[in-house]
């Protein structure tokens, strides 16, 4: 028979390491690090719970110091305002002067199961539909989103065709389809406007994606006036704790992008 005293130290390492990874589990989302790694699955709990638990037996400690690293960091980004100062040069804003603009290019976010517009997405075109209104020949320009995910079919488009609609406008509006990343509109943007010989483009987008969104874009050759987009999901500058957590996540986020982006050569700050 296995002794009591084997049993509770078969048995103590693993129950501390999943208990330990839930915990960094719960740290890394509010950093924001899970979103970014794409680790935010509903199933990335019983993942990380078992992984903790098979490797408690021999990666305990380091387990446990990671684990009071993330902590520190979340402890630092929520009741301080070193986030705030860490994520305002990621937001660019240029005064826009219309008059030089060819077109106005509002890049897209995501969709619902339903194919509404999501969160941010709708924040980027309302300012894109209120900047062409006041110049209504100027050509819109939208990203059309799909998701294979929530559904067959889901799409983006007929509800941003419907919210442009709400203003009228003489100019047309343009749909660009097949994107995937910052990236892949900002390359099919600059073979329309190529081809179209536009030599400025106003970029619409949130605040702290305008500095990669809009680098990535004039990386291709295209002049942009950087438009920044009311933010909803957050108060900016934030202010509480809660609006320092969302800003957090997308600070994280924003920073992983810019080393990919950096060394992919696709931007330069």
């Amino acid at each position: 028979m296995i002794s009591t005293g084997r049993l509770k130290e078969f048995t103590e390492a693993p129950l501390h390491g999943a208990i330990l990874a839930t915990v960094l589990l719960a740290a890394a989302t509010m950093l924001g690090l899970a979103g970014a790694l794409n680790f935010d699955r509903p199933l990335a709990i019983p993942i990380a719970i078992t992984l903790g638990a098979v490797l408690g037996r021999w990666l305990l400690k380091p387990i446990a110091w990671l684990t009071l690293l993330l902590c520190v960091l979340v402890a630092i980004g929520l009741w301080t305002n070193v986030v705030p100062s860490l994520a305002a040069p990621f937001v660019r804003n240029d005064s826009v002067n219309l008059a030089s603009v060819d077109a106005v290019f509002v890049f897209s976010n995501s969709v619902n199961s339903r194919g509404l517009v999501n969160g941010e997405g709708i924040d980027r075109l309302l300012t894109g539909i209120a900047l062409r209104a006041r110049r209504s020949e100027l050509p819109l320009i939208v990203s059309e989103v799909k998701s294979t995910s929530r559904g067959p079919g889901i799409s983006s488009l007929a509800d941003q065709r419907a919210l442009i609609a709400m203003v009228p406008a003489t100019g047309p509006v343009e749909v660009i389809d097949s994107v995937y990343s910052t990236r892949d509109e900002a390359v099919r943007l600059s073979r329309r406007a190529f081809l179209a010989r536009w030599k400025r483009v106003a970029v619409v987008t949130s605040p702290m994606h305008t500095r990669r969104a809009c680098a990535t874009v004039e990386s291709l050759g295209l002049a942009v006036t950087c438009v920044a987009a009311p933010w909803r999901p957050a108060g900016w500058p934030a202010r509480t704790a809660t609006d320092r957590r969302v800003v957090m996540q997308h600070l994280t986020y924003e920073t992983l992008a810019w080393a990919q982006y950096r060394l992919s050569g696709w931007a330069t700050w």
